[in-house]
């Protein structure tokens, strides 16, 4: 009997242990300790001589060993470096000479190391830790102080060595390091969305350096945000210690200028004025190398039998008689291949389109935005200044402040940009709910209901719904329409509506109010027809959710006549022209 009951209570613990097992891994951080003096040399050895592979791989060492056993009641410490060597990681991540331009296939691999340890330095160490935030912060008062000198072509020097035994040698770690040559981290976010329309290769470095700060930045206002509501916590001092708040906060963050370069930076897409205001990081940054003379020979295989070793061997002493006879044989036929590459890789990449050229479909809209993972990334910070904005509204502004100042960008973006913006928000409900009510107040007459500081109600939607634009034009109607569509999916989900005579004869007029203007002659090539086939199509859309609505309560909806829904079939350019009084917004 004793021992079945033993049994039993081992099994009992074997199930216990196996359900605990499949609950769902929070994070650990684990304490952070400084590296010993003997070991910060170590590591510094190793990156100031470019041996970026080893390096990073001895500081992962460091981090990470005895993870896999840590535990709550017994955390294994993990060795940080100085930030300077944080900060040179972060560079290296992007540095032009050992990714895009690098000379040999080495210099990738390096760049590679510096972004998987970083990524190990956010998972394991807590992201408020002063020696994160110190590594990848500017300068003080250097963007103030190299404005000037940058513009116009001036190199401002930065000291390569002081009498801090933390500090590096070499470029990268100061006069070309990513902090130094930045003006703020909104010229940094300007320029990688510029390069994600306009410069393929470079967007896949940026884009894996932007998708690692922007997770950190993350991160760490949650957290921040966590702490802040801890009792007898200053909830404005916590969050304003935030990384995020230190790059509002680089120049007045109430001053509207200021957040309006936010935006751009957000909505750079590589037009003239995004290229004047958020040029490139390094100089020449975006070009291919240049092609040295060579006989562009192909590998030559390995045979070690008969010594015959490829681009192996005798490197070291072909690199040593370099300066007096040249480039070596193997460096210019590894910068042939490489340079072959690159103009096949310029060929297929596509070139920036003048505003003025229509945007032919979905999939060049999504590029002419850079791509899925750059629209992903602009939604993303586009929440994160919101949630900044809705925490901290008297050191840097009301949210609806904010809103207006991407309302002024949005409105005159192409209609099919604009769908697609609106259709991949990453803001919560509040924020998202009250940046499609301020989008409708440029394009519409009258004033609606602030959703930033009240619940939206069935009986605003009503009134708003049968609404068309002042303008004949059917750009502006059809971003009607589709922030129309947005509101009323948006009430659908948090069960705001209900199906009433008065909204299906309120979405039933105002689809047939914007769908029966006529059109305008002015605005972008194409834009108009191009208008009128997606205000048709959201129509349809906003139609069968009133249809999902009704069925959904039980309801059979109304038998629809082709008369009473058609949508205007005369031509969008054959009207009379509009009146001189008449704005249009496309």
């Amino acid at each position: 009997m004793a021992s079945t009951e033993a049994l039993g209570g081992h099994a009992g613990t074997l199930m216990a242990l196996d359900s605990l097992g499949k609950q769902p891994r929070q994070s650990l951080y684990r304490p952070a300790q400084p590296m010993t003096y003997e070991l910060t040399n170590h590591s510094k050895a190793y990156l100031e001589g470019r041996q970026y592979v080893g390096g990073f791989a001895l500081l992962d060492a460091l981090l990470s060993a005895g993870t896999s056993i840590s535990t709550p009641a017994k955390p294994y410490v993990a060795y940080l470096p100085p930030a300077s060597q944080l900060a040179l990681a972060s560079t290296l991540v992007v540095y032009p000479s050992i990714t895009t331009k690098a000379s040999s296939y080495e210099g990738p691999k390096g760049s590679d190391a510096a972004l998987a340890y970083l990524h190990s330095v956010h998972n394991i160490i807590s992201p408020l830790h002063e020696d994160l935030a110190a590594a990848y912060s500017f300068p003080h008062e250097q963007p103030r102080r190299r404005a000037g000198a940058h513009s116009l072509g001036i190199e401002c020097p930065v000291p390569e060595t002081n009498i801090n035994d933390e500090s590096l040698r070499g470029p990268a770690a100061n006069s070309q390091s990513l902090w130094n040559r930045a003006t703020d981290f909104w010229h940094i976010v300007g320029w990688a969305f510029n390069c994600s329309v306009l410069h393929k290769r470079r967007w896949e470095r940026w884009r894996l350096w932007l998708q690692l700060t922007v997770n950190y930045l993350e991160t760490e206002w949650l957290e921040r945000l966590k702490a802040s509501k801890l009792e007898g916590a200053d909830e404005d001092a916590v969050l304003m210690e935030s990384l995020i708040w230190r790059y509002i906060s680089h120049d007045d963050p109430t001053n509207r200028a200021n957040r309006r370069r936010m935006v751009k930076a957000i909505l750079a897409m590589a037009t003239a004025q995004s290229k004047s205001l958020y040029k490139e990081i390094w100089d020449d940054e975006a070009a291919a190398p240049k092609q040295q003379e060579g006989d562009g020979e192909t590998l030559t295989k390995v045979d070690i039998e008969n010594d015959h070793f490829g681009d192996y061997g005798g490197d070291e002493d072909e690199e040593m008689m370099e300066d007096a006879t040249g480039p070596s044989r193997s460096a210019r036929r590894t910068t042939a291949r490489r340079t072959a590459r690159f103009r096949q890789d310029d060929e297929l990449e596509p070139k920036n389109e003048d505003d003025d050229n229509p945007i032919k479909d979905m999939e060049s809209a999504v590029e002419r935005l850079g791509g899925l993972d750059a629209i992903r990334l602009r939604q993303r910070l586009i929440a994160l200044l919101a949630r900044v904005a809705q925490a901290l509204p008297l050191r840097f502004t009301k949210l609806n402040d904010l809103l207006d100042s991407f309302t002024e960008e949005f409105v005159h973006l192409p209609t099919i940009i604009f769908g697609l913006l609106l259709s991949t928000s990453a803001l919560a409900g509040q924020g998202q709910i009250a940046l499609n009510a301020n989008l409708l107040l440029p394009l519409l007459s009258g004033k609606l209901p602030d959703y930033t500081v009240i619940e939206p109600e069935q009986s605003h939607l009503e009134s708003i719904l049968p609404m068309r634009a002042a303008t004949n034009s059917q750009a502006t109607n059809a971003k009607i329409t589709l922030i129309l569509e947005q509101i009323f999916m948006y009430m659908m989900d948090q069960n705001l509506l209900k199906p009433t005579d008065t909204l299906r004869r309120a979405v039933e007029d105002g689809i047939v109010a914007r769908c029966s203007v006529y059109g305008i002659a002015r605005g972008r090539k194409g834009e108009e027809e191009q208008a009128k086939g997606i205000m048709e199509n959201s129509s349809e859309r906003l139609q069968g959710l009133l249809d999902v609505l009704e069925i959904s309560t039980g309801m059979d909806p109304p038998r629809r006549m082709e008369s009473e829904l058609s949508f205007a079939t005369t031509s969008s350019l054959s009207s009379p022209p509009c009146s001189s009084t008449e704005e249009e917004i496309i």
